[in-house]
């Protein structure tokens, strides 16, 4: 289990099985991006799929983004996924870097 300390301070847990499935699933994505996602994402939304789930996006290329998905459980926040998609997807906006 490897563990990440977001831009709040908060831990986030990252599990064998779910590094094993971005590295398969995800091969764009390399865990330093995942790494400044949580630490240092440019936006932060709240999931209107999932109630439980926290989206860290990064800007990785000229409309291209990493997005870190973060699932929050009664004994801590774990990386459920990491992707690139275009553009963050809609729901509640809790933070936004500052330019």
């Amino acid at each position: 289990m490897k563990r990440f300390i977001d831009y709040t301070g908060e831990e986030i847990l990252l599990s064998v099985q779910t590094e094993r499935h971005i590295a398969d699933a995800h091969p764009e994505i390399d865990f330093d991006q995942v790494l400044a996602a949580l630490k240092d994402p440019d936006e932060v939304r709240k999931s209107s799929y999932r109630a439980t789930s926290i989206l860290y996006y990064r800007i990785k290329a000229a409309k291209r983004f990493i997005c870190v998905v973060v699932k929050i459980c009664p004994d801590g926040k774990f990386v459920s996924s990491a992707l690139t998609t275009t553009k963050p997807k809609t729901g509640e906006v809790i933070y936004v870097r500052e330019s």
